[in-house]
C-alpha cells in the first residue's frame, strides 16, 4: 500500500489538470481494499485438475503494469496509435523477464510518464467528435452519455464494475457544462483521471483470503484480468467482463474455456510473443551491433528482417504447427524473404516481395529450430567475434535455468583479443588454463563451441583462419550429459531432456506470476511438469494448464503489510 500511497500523492503534488482530475476524486481511494467482484467458493470437486490441496498458497504480489501492459491496454480501449512506451523508462529485468514485481517500482520519472500518457491520449480522443463518441458509446453530448460512457470506460480500464459512489464522483467531476467546448474539455479530465488511477496502473487483488489454508476462488473480475494479462498483455476485453459480471467465469472450466479463447485471438501473439522474446533474450535484438568492416553483411535492415523471421517462426510453431517445444528446436524450415535467404544459403522464393515465406531446409542444411536463427547467434556474440562463453551461458541459464555463479569479482572479464593466426578454439582455451576461470568455463565454453560454425552475425562457416571449424563439445552436469557435435546434436538432446523442460515450466511460471517459486509451489510446478510431458511437451497446453492451478485460480493471502 506503501507504492498506492506514493502513487495517488505524486500525482496529488502535480499542478496539471490530469493530476487535478485524480485528486477530486474522493470515492475512488476508498475503492482501494476491494477487487471489485463478490468472491466465490472453491470450485467444484476434481474441476481443478492441477490442485494441490496440501500446499500453501504464496501471496499474490502487488504489481504495476509494465510500459508494455500499459500501452497494449490503452491501444485495446481507444484504438489510439501513440508512441505510450517511449514516455516511460524500461522496467527492470529480474529472472530475465520484465514484469517481476519485486522490480517494478515506481519513480518520479514513471509518474511523470503517467501524467504525459494520460493527457496525450485524452487530447487525442477528445479531438476528434467522432473517436469522441466511440470513445463515450455515445454522440449525444449530454449528462447521461457522460455517464454511461465513464461506467463502461470504467469498467474496462479497472476491470471492473464501478460502484455508484464512483459512478458519483466521476459525475461531479464532469460537471453540468454539455456545451461543445465544455464536453470535450470534461471528457479529457475523466479520461485523464480514469488512466491515472492507481487501480489502472497497479494490478490490484485485494480478496478476504487471510490465510493459505483456506481455499477460495477468486473473483470473477480479477480472474479476467489473470487471463488477459497473461495471454495478451492487456486489459480484459468485453466479452470476458461480460462473462465475469454474469456469473460465467466462476469454475476452473469456465478459466479453460476462456484461456482457449483468448490464445486463439490475434492479440495472443503479442502477449504470449513478449514471453518468448524475453525467454529468448531478445528484447534487445535492436541494439546489437557489430563491427561492419568485418561483417559488411550487417546493417540496421538485415538486424530487423532477423527479428522478424524468429516472431514468425514463433507464431508458425505455436499457432500453425504442433505447438510442441521439440519443434521449437529442431524444426527443418524457417521463414525467409529474398535477404534471408540470401543471408542462410537458401533457395529464394519471392525476389520482389519483403514477405517472409515458409522455406523447408533441404537435408544436410547446417539449420534447425530456433538456435540456429541468425537473432540469437548474433545477440549471443560479440560485435567482432563470436563469443561460446555467453552461447553456454545462454544455453544453461535459458534452457537449464542454471545460471553460473558470477566471477570473482577481482577479476578483469575480457574476451581474447582477435588473432587471425588462431581459432576461437584456440585463444579460448588460453583463459580456462587460469585455476579462477577454469570451473565456470568447464560449464560454459564446451557448450558455447558446439555454435562455432555460426559467425558473429549468425552466417554458417566451414573454416576460421583457413582451419575447419571444429564444433565438437559436451554437456556436463546435466542429465544429458556426454560429448556432441554441432547444433545439429544439441538441439535434438535438449529437446529431450527432463531438466530443459522443467526449466521451460518454470520460466513461463516465473512470467505468469510475476515472481520466482517459492517452497510453496513446487507442488505446482510438478504437475505443469507432468501436463508438459503428458502433452508431449506442447506448448499451448502448458500455457493453459497454467490457469488450472491453485495460484491462478485461487484467491490468495494478502502480502504482509510490512512489505512495500
Amino acid at each position: 500500500m506503501q507504492c498506492f500511497a506514493r502513487l495517488v500523492s505524486a500525482f496529488c503534488r502535480q499542478q496539471r489538470r490530469a493530476a487535478a482530475a485524480l485528486c477530486a476524486l474522493g470515492g475512488l481511494g476508498a475503492a482501494f481494499g476491494c477487487n471489485g467482484g463478490d468472491s466465490h467458493a472453491a470450485t467444484e470437486p476434481g474441476a481443478v485438475t492441477l490442485a494441490c490441496p496440501a500446499a500453501a498458497i504464496s501471496p499474490t504480489p502487488l504489481r504495476r503494469l509494465t510500459r508494455f501492459e500499459f500501452a497494449n491496454s490503452v491501444r485495446d480501449v481507444f484504438a489510439v496509435d501513440l508512441p505510450l512506451e517511449d514516455l516511460f523508462p524500461r522496467d527492470e529485468v529480474a529472472l530475465g523477464f520484465d514484469n517481476q514485481a519485486g522490480t517494478l517500482s515506481l519513480t518520479d520519472l514513471h509518474v511523470q510518464g503517467f501524467l504525459e500518457a494520460a493527457d496525450s491520449v485524452a487530447d487525442w480522443v477528445t479531438a476528434d467528435p467522432t473517436r469522441l463518441a466511440e470513445s463515450f458509446g455515445c454522440s449525444d453530448q449530454t449528462v447521461a452519455c457522460a455517464r454511461s460512457g465513464v461506467q463502461a470506460l470504467g469498467r474496462r480500464l479497472l476491470r471492473r464494475e464501478l460502484s455508484t459512489a464512483e459512478l458519483d464522483g466521476f459525475d461531479e467531476l464532469f460537471g453540468s457544462d454539455v456545451s461543445e467546448a465544455g464536453f470535450r474539455e470534461a471528457a479529457s479530465r475523466v479520461l485523464a483521471a480514469l488512466l491515472q488511477s492507481p487501480e489502472f496502473v497497479y494490478r490490484l487483488e485485494r480478496t478476504p483470503t487471510t490465510s493459505a489454508s483456506l481455499r477460495e476462488l477468486a473473483s470473477p473480475f480479477v480472474l479476467a484480468s489473470r487471463l488477459s494479462f497473461l495471454f495478451w498483455g492487456s486489459v480484459p476485453d468485453q466479452a470476458l467482463l461480460d462473462l465475469a459480471g454474469s456469473g460465467q467465469l466462476s469454475s476452473a472450466s469456465d478459466v479453460a474455456r476462456e484461456a482457449r479463447r483468448l490464445l486463439a485471438d490475434p492479440r495472443a501473439q503479442r502477449g504470449v510473443l513478449h514471453f518468448y522474446l524475453q525467454w529468448l533474450d531478445l528484447s534487445d535484438l535492436s541494439e546489437v551491433e557489430k563491427d561492419r568492416t568485418l561483417f559488411t553483411y550487417w546493417d540496421e535492415s538485415l538486424r530487423a528482417d532477423l527479428g522478424r523471421e524468429t516472431q514468425r517462426f514463433l507464431a508458425s510453431v505455436l499457432w500453425e504447427d504442433d505447438a510442441r517445444f521439440t519443434t521449437l528446436l529442431t524444426a527443418p524450415y524457417t521463414f525467409a524473404n529474398a535477404v534471408l535467404a540470401d543471408f542462410y544459403g537458401l533457395p529464394v522464393t519471392n525476389p520482389d516481395s519483403d514477405e517472409l515465406l515458409r522455406v523447408d531446409f533441404a537435408k544436410g542444411t547446417p539449420r534447425l529450430g530456433i538456435l540456429t536463427q541468425g537473432s540469437i547467434l548474433s545477440r549471443q556474440a560479440k560485435a567482432n567475434q563470436t563469443d561460446p562463453i555467453h552461447r553456454g551461458k545462454f544455453i544453461r541459464q535459458q534452457f537449464f535455468c542454471a545460471p553460473p555463479p558470477p566471477p570473482p569479482p577481482d577479476l578483469v572479464v575480457s574476451p581474447p583479443l582477435l588473432d587471425p593466426r588462431k581459432t576461437t578454439r584456440e585463444r579460448f582455451a588460453e583463459h580456462r588454463s587460469q585455476a579462477a576461470c577454469a570451473g565456470c568455463h568447464e560449464l560454459l565454453d564446451p557448450v558455447g563451441f558446439l555454435f562455432e560454425h555460426y559467425d558473429a552475425i549468425g552466417r554458417f562457416r566451414a573454416t576460421e583462419s583457413d582451419v575447419p571449424i571444429d564444433a565438437t563439445g559436451y554437456l556436463t552436469a546435466t542429465d544429458i550429459p556426454g560429448t556432441l557435435d554441432g547444433v545439429s546434436e544439441l538441439a535434438p538432446k535438449l529437446a529431450n531432456s527432463k531438466e530443459v523442460r522443467s526449466c521451460v515450466v518454470k520460466q513461463w511460471f516465473r512470467y505468469a506470476f510475476s515472481r520466482g517459486e517459492t517452497e510453496q509451489d513446487a507442488c505446482t510446478l510438478g504437475k505443469l511438469e507432468q501436463v508438459f510431458d503428458a502433452t508431449q511437451g506442447n506448448l499451448s497446453e502448458l500455457l493453459v494448464a497454467l490457469t488450472q492451478t491453485d495460484p491462478f485460480l485461487f484467491a490468495t493471502p494478502a502480502p504482509d503489510p510490512e512489505s512495500p
